[in-house]
């Protein structure tokens, strides 16, 4: 039986699987921290392999690590009712978490299995390719802007570099709270006017792993307290190019909210 060296595609020490099926593989198998000695299953992700939504967790509870699937217990519960009334599915999104496996008693993970597990998520991202990234919770918002309290920036649609970047309270909290539920369900159906903000932004090269900026800059005026400011500004000109770089001809009357939900595939 013969093994790859260290680096190669297809281990553990590689940084450059050519799909997400292959780094679904290599997780499974992955000994990187102290975290697969109590695994049953590891959670790679589930979902679309070319969404444009990217939804990050913070990790694998009990239902998830019996199942190898991610967010499959009460807090998956909840989130599938909340993108159900964007309307989304999970086929039409991709979701994840920075670490793979569970961590005992559903603790925070620690610092050195967040690193163990970056790779794959940087991986995922590179190859998913997606236009919205969506944090669910404190430690996945943190991985993007590491100065971040998700409790004043829930809600807001954020610019990571040449990415929307979305973050949201994490369901079980919801579950907990049900004034944080509100707010999480009133965030969740802003996701069309994350997607259509991300439209605006011309396409570029994915950061380096390393390249994390001081603070996600707000697009535009988006506090979860004043969506009504977005439609003052909804056709003016700058609106009206917004989806140039996408050579996409406006169809008869079209505003530039609903060629973005068309191109989106809301309807």
């Amino acid at each position: 039986m013969t093994t790859s060296p260290p680096g190669s595609p297809g281990t553990p020490g590689s940084t450059d699987w050519s799909s997400i099926d292959e780094i679904a593989g290599v997780v499974r198998t992955c000994t990187n921290c102290r975290l697969h000695s109590g695994r049953t299953n590891a959670v790679p992700g589930d979902g679309s392999p070319v969404a444009s939504i990217l939804i990050i967790g913070e990790g694998p509870g009990f239902n998830e690590d019996q199942q190898g699937l991610p967010f499959v217990g009460r807090s998956g519960k909840l989130l599938d009712e909340l993108l159900a009334e964007v309307p989304l599915s999970r086929k039409d999104v991709f979701i994840t978490n920075v670490v793979k496996c569970r961590p005992p008693d559903n603790r925070d993970p620690l610092p050195d299995e967040v690193a163990a597990c970056r790779p794959y998520l940087e991986r995922q991202m590179e190859l998913i390719n997606p236009k919205v990234i969506v944090t669910l919770g404190r430690h996945s918002y943190l991985r993007f802007y590491p100065d971040g309290k998700i409790s004043r920036d829930h809600g807001k649609i954020l610019r990571w570099n040449d990415r929307i970047l979305f973050p949201l309270y994490h369901p079980a909290a919801g579950l907990r709270n049900p004034a944080i539920k509100r707010d999480l369900r009133e965030d969740v159906l802003r996701l069309p006017e994350a997607l259509r903000e991300s439209l605006k932004i011309k396409p570029a090269t994915l950061p380096e792993a390393d390249e994390v900026p001081g603070r996600p800059e707000p697009v535009g005026v988006h506090q979860p307290t004043a969506p009504q400011a977005q439609t003052s500004q909804a056709n003016s000109p700058e609106e009206a190019n917004a989806g140039g770089s996408l050579s996409e001809p406006v169809i008869g009357n079209e505003t530039t909210e609903e060629k973005g939900d068309r191109q989106l595939g809301f309807f």
